[in-house]
């Protein structure tokens, strides 16, 4: 195998949101951790937004969508 055949993560967090943001709009979210750790949550709209996994309104909006997916 050649070296390029290794898949590229396409979007990555360079920088983070520490304002609070509205979460009805964020249909999912994923963990990065390069290069830096970050919560990723992506609206219906597919915009994906970087922020601080440790802030409380972040746990609580992952809480939320998780109970949204878990619920259909």
């Amino acid at each position: 195998g050649s070296a390029g055949s290794q898949s590229m993560r396409k979007f990555s967090c360079v920088n983070l949101r520490t304002r609070q943001l509205n979460i009805k709009n964020f249909v999912k979210y994923e963990k990065h951790h390069i290069p830096i750790s970050a919560i990723v949550f992506i609206t219906r709209d597919g915009i994906k937004i970087c922020v601080s996994a440790d802030q409380k309104w972040v746990q609580a909006a992952m809480k939320r969508i998780k109970e949204k997916v878990t619920a259909k």
